[in-house]
């Protein structure tokens, strides 16, 4: 047992350095940013909807914003402000635009 813990603690340390390096490219550092903004857009509307009581369903029908679409955006595919907007107008919330 405590030759996997060695081998796991020195594979973690290893890909901690090994994602560190990727990092100082640019090119996958804004591959990277970029899925985590689609996953926080997704996070932001499954959370929305869930508080609000609905479904996917509820949801599309409240918003005129297909069921197909809400899958989508929270499985994090990219969308429009315009349905972002949409969304949030059916869930009575704001779309918060912050670059930083």
């Amino acid at each position: 047992m405590k030759d996997l813990e060695k081998y796991t603690r020195d594979v973690t340390d290893d890909m901690d350095s090994f994602f560190a390096e990727m990092m100082k490219d640019s090119s996958y550092r804004n591959g990277v940013n970029a899925e985590k903004n689609k996953l926080a857009s997704a996070a932001a509307v499954l959370k929305a909807r869930e508080s609000a009581g609905l479904s996917q369903q509820g949801l599309a029908d409240k918003s005129g914003v297909p069921k197909s679409t809400i899958s989508r955006i929270e499985k994090g595919n990219n969308t429009s402000i315009e349905t972002l907007t949409k969304i949030a107008n059916a869930l009575d919330k704001k779309v918060k635009l912050v670059l930083s």
